[in-house]
């Protein structure tokens, strides 16, 4: 089993946030990690627009230094996001969906409307 975290959790990963479960952090630190180049975006407008204080090149740095490996972004993947229901807009998070969905991982997210996609997922 590999886990594809969600950028939120990634983060809280990486900023030691209490937000993210003790059997959460030893799962993921005995399990595979991957985090999509997805989330280096995400990361990258939302700190240029000041809502995030962490930087991309810190947080693949960082991702990097806590032995999670990233997942490239393909045609695959992109197809995918056309065939998710409309649940909602995020196009990061449709993404991730989409990866998870594609490559056979487990999400592992906290936004409550993953439930409503079809993808393994764990909550964090």
């Amino acid at each position: 089993m590999k886990l594809l975290l969600d950028t939120q959790v990634m983060l809280w990963w990486l900023l030691g946030d209490a937000r993210l479960r003790q059997d959460t952090r030893e799962q993921m630190a005995h399990t595979a990690c991957l985090v999509s180049v997805a989330s280096v975006w995400e990361v990258a407008i939302k700190h240029r627009l000041g809502k995030l204080s962490v930087d991309p090149v810190t947080f693949r740095d960082q991702t990097l230094a806590a032995g999670a490996s990233f997942l490239p972004i393909d045609d695959t993947h992109a197809i995918e996001t056309g065939r998710l229901p409309g649940i909602h807009e995020d196009p990061f998070d449709r993404l991730i969906i989409a990866q998870a969905r594609s490559e056979g991982l487990v999400a592992v997210s906290a936004d409550a409307v993953w439930n409503e996609y079809e993808v393994a997922l764990r909550r964090p």
